[in-house]
Order: structure tokens, then C-alpha cells, then sequence
């Protein structure tokens, strides 16, 4: 299993990885990508240099069969032998000599995705031929996935897969994923569809299958989609309060976080639960987003966070006393209140007991 220094290190590149901000992917700064074993090659401590034997060309003029010389820059140092890495390389040769253009930033086993030689992107069917270098990622990682055989390697692998952009071909590749018997690769399809798609029904299947999510490395991948599931759909919010149960932390807090944000009538009874969560963060979101329902402030998007409308009053308040101003936590935090956390909830739960009969959807 990863140890927790090294799930942190995936929580944080693996979100730069997906993020929509990243203009200019790895892919597209590549002048090469192949797929290939290392011949023989060897780190010494920031440097790389080895022997790339070409097996498959998904972007530019490598032959199979080929071989090419590859120096790379490592962000660890390390003194050791490359010989048999196996997987897709991304390379530019911008300075006139192949240079590794790493995956992920880190250790040398990240810099690439490790494929299986045992698998090929001809394992899945498609509907239309793969057209774009996304297709033939989304093929290779897809099909490498099916036989994943470490965390290391099924973190990577489907960060990679999650990146490529909607075709009909990617689609292609979740549907396989999503047909397995294990609920890691079938939890990869969701993490997808809930995100791209805002998919009710792929939100409901995590939902019924939340007793798996503390134990699945694929929870992690689904955590962006739930927490930027913003809409008013009582069927969705459903399930985001049934997600909200799950005993793992980052998910709890992702269904808490966008109930919060939504915080309309048909949240409160899921907000109110959550007052009870053994989680510190999670209590004070489900506080804040009991605040944000009885200050009536809007839903919260990314355009009225950014221009500071998510923050202002959309209507009458008839809920609003002088006592909920006092522990509202629409615009504050805990740690800028004078009262305790535990005078804070003590508040908000006398208020759902006292309001919830006439709130309760």
C-alpha cells in the first residue's frame, strides 16, 4: 500500500494533473511519445541518462524497434538502475537530444506512465478509431489499468486517463472500466462521469456503494466531482447526503462541502446530521452551510465567489435572529469567532430541533 507521505505527494500533483488551469499538458509540449522498455540506464543523483527501446509510436517519427538515447532531470536524487522501466515516455527534443518530459514531478517512477507488457490498447473495443493522441493514452492507460499491479502504478495510470479530454473513444474506455469486477476500475468510470458530466446516475451508484469508499484507492479520484456537484436537484442532493456518511474523510468533507454550498431547504436535514461528524472540518462546513441557508445567500458558483455575490443577501430572511448573526458562519470561520466550537454547535442543533419540523423537505 502508499504510504501517507506518498498519498500526500499524489493528493497534491495528482490535482495539478486534472486541474481545467493547466493550459499546456505534457502531451502537447511532447515532440515524441512512445511506449518503450529501458535497454539499460542509470540515475546518478539528479541526473538520468538511458536506453529507450521503441515498442509502439503514438506522436512523432520513432519507429518501432528503434532505440533512443534519453537524459532526464530528476526531481529526487537517487543513485540507481533504470534497466526494464517499461511504460509511455513523453520527449522533447527541444535541445537537440531526447529529454524525458516528466508525468508527474518527483521520484523517476513517476516521471512516466508504467504500462504492462502484457496488455496492448487492442485489449479494448472501440466504436470509432482512436483520432487524437488523447485517444491512444486513454487506450494505453485503460488497458494497462485492467492489470494494474501496485497503488504507484493505478495512481498514475488513471490520473492520465482521467486528463484526456470526451471523445468517443475515451467513452469507450470507462464503459470497459466501468464493466469490471473490480470496484477500483469501476469507481475510475465514475470519478469521470460524475466530474465531466455532472451524471446523476454515476452520483447515485457511489452513493449506494459508499461502504467500499474507505478502503478504495479510486476515492480519492471521485472526491473533485462530488465536491463540485452545485445544483439544486433534490434527487442529487440525495445522494450527496448519503456520500456525506462515508467514514472517509476527504469524501465526507467533498459531500459536506458542496451540500454547504447549495444549503437550499432540501440540504438542511444533511447539513444537521453533520453537526455530529466526528470530523472537526466537517462539522464546521455543515455549521456554515446551515448559516449560509438562514442568511439566504445564493448557491455558490465560481462566477459569483469571484465577483463576491455568493457572500450577499438574495432575499428576505425570515429565519435570521439576532442569535443566528451571532453564531453565523456564512463569511467567517471558527477560528475568527469569540464563542467555542462546542458553544457553536450547541446553537445550531437547538436550532434544528427547533426548526426542522417546519424546514423538513
Amino acid at each position: 500500500m502508499i504510504n501517507m507521505k506518498t498519498k500526500r505527494f499524489f493528493r497534491f500533483a495528482v490535482l495539478l494533473a486534472l486541474s481545467a488551469s493547466v493550459s499546456v499538458s505534457v502531451a502537447d509540449q511532447a515532440s515524441t511519445v512512445v511506449v518503450g522498455e529501458i535497454l539499460s540506464g542509470r540515475q546518478s543523483g539528479n541526473l538520468a541518462v538511458f536506453t529507450l527501446s521503441v515498442v509502439r509510436t503514438l506522436k512523432g517519427s520513432a519507429n518501432p524497434g528503434d532505440t533512443i538515447t534519453v537524459n532526464a532531470t530528476v526531481s529526487q536524487s537517487a543513485d540507481r538502475d533504470l534497466t526494464g522501466a517499461y511504460g509511455m515516455w513523453f520527449l522533447s527534443n527541444a535541445s537537440g537530444q531526447p529529454t524525458l518530459l516528466p508525468v508527474l514531478r518527483g521520484v523517476f517512477d513517476t516521471a512516466y506512465y508504467p504500462l504492462s507488457k502484457t496488455t496492448s490498447p487492442a485489449a479494448i473495443t472501440t466504436n470509432s478509431p482512436a483520432v487524437t493522441l488523447d485517444d491512444q493514452i486513454a487506450l494505453e492507460n485503460g488497458a494497462a489499468l485492467a492489470s494494474y499491479s501496485t497503488p504507484l502504478q493505478f495512481h498514475l495510470l488513471a490520473a492520465g486517463l482521467l486528463a484526456t479530454a470526451d471523445s468517443p473513444v475515451t467513452q469507450n474506455v470507462f464503459h470497459f472500466l466501468h464493466s469490471s469486477a473490480d470496484p477500483e476500475l469501476r469507481f475510475i468510470a465514475l470519478a469521470r462521469w460524475v466530474r465531466n458530466h455532472g451524471d446523476t446516475s454515476a452520483l447515485a451508484e457511489v452513493a449506494n456503494n459508499i461502504a467500499l469508499t474507505p478502503s478504495l484507492e479510486a476515492t480519492f479520484f471521485v472526491v473533485p466531482g462530488v465536491l463540485g456537484r452545485l445544483d439544486s436537484d433534490p434527487v442529487a442532493i440525495g445522494y450527496l447526503g448519503k456520500i456525506a456518511g462515508s467514514s472517509q474523510p476527504d469524501l465526507q468533507r467533498a459531500a459536506a462541502t458542496a451540500l454547504m454550498h447549495i444549503h437550499t431547504g432540501d440540504t438542511l436535514p444533511y447539513l444537521a446530521q453533520l453537526l455530529g461528524s466526528s470530523d472537526a472540518a466537517t462539522r464546521e462546513i455543515a455549521m456554515r452551510g446551515l448559516s449560509r441557508f438562514v442568511d439566504n445567500l445564493p448557491i455558490a458558483t465560481q462566477g459569483n465567489v469571484l465577483n463576491g455575490k455568493a457572500s450577499l443577501q438574495q432575499g428576505p430572511t425570515p429565519y435570521r435572529t439576532a442569535q443566528t448573526d451571532r453564531y453565523s458562519l456564512s463569511t467567517r470561520s471558527l477560528a475568527q469567532a469569540s464563542d467555542s466550537e462546542a458553544a457553536f454547535l450547541q446553537f445550531w442543533e437547538s436550532w434544528w430541533a427547533s426548526m426542522k419540523g417546519q424546514l423538513s423537505p
